[in-house]
């Protein structure tokens, strides 16, 4: 194995799940070695955000190392590109110290582009990014997506109408290089997700409400 896969929505117990892995690992597998986690959210990479982030408490941290938490400020920018370089990356790391890479988190937008690759879409161009955000904050919703749909129907079919930060990126993408954005491949080639274990957590969503409720209490 060399990369497991946790995932599902906020309280829905990963962490609980990887306190039980841990014991399990060193009592049954050894060869494996020891659990590293990398947090696959995309506000735990913020410092001072602690609480509304429900970041891993510090004696689960000191158990289980985990990695990509706190490693910027609030005002600094972070995408799924700055996660999939810095995730591979840090797996491959705890891979040659023995140990086994664990990716867990709730931001499956992150994990997709981890074990599937990024799109080979050109980066983000701030000044076409700040004119389509206008456009969309005077808009309607439906309207924006007609657009889209104009230029990139594929992309257009796949993307809800209401998810305003997609239809933007894929507008932005199509005014920066005449291309929709179905157009660019996928790159395959990262080495961090040959071969992935995936585990999905689910619960009733008025549990999960209730876990939720519990936990802001």
């Amino acid at each position: 194995m060399r990369l497991l896969v946790v995932y599902g929505p906020t309280a829905v117990g990963k962490t609980k799940l990887l306190e039980t892995l841990l014991v399990e690992f060193r009592n049954r597998v050894p060869a494996l070695g020891t659990l590293e986690v990398i947090s696959a959210d995309s506000m735990q990479v913020y410092r001072g955000l602690d609480i509304g982030t429900a970041k891993p408490a510090p004696e689960l941290r000191a158990r289980i190392p985990h990695h990509l938490i706190d490693i910027r400020n609030p005002d600094e920018r972070y995408d799924v590109a700055a996660f999939v370089t810095e995730a591979t990356r840090t797996a491959t790391a705890i891979r040659s110290r023995g140990s086994t890479p664990v990716v867990s988190g709730g931001t499956a937008y992150y994990i997709k582009h981890l074990l599937l690759g990024l799109p080979e879409a050109p980066a983000a161009d701030p000044q076409v990014r700040e004119l389509i955000r206008n456009r969309a904050q005077s808009t309607d919703p439906a309207q924006l997506h007609n657009e889209l749909r104009a230029v990139d129907p594929e992309s257009a079919a796949r993307i809800n109408v209401n998810d305003t930060y997609r239809v933007t990126r894929a507008l932005e993408v199509f005014e920066q290089s005449g291309r929709p954005l179905s157009s660019y491949a996928r790159n395959r080639t990262g080495e961090v997700a040959t071969e992935a274990i995936l585990v999905r957590l689910i619960r009733d969503r008025s549990e999960l409400r209730d876990r939720i409720g519990e936990r802001v209490r």
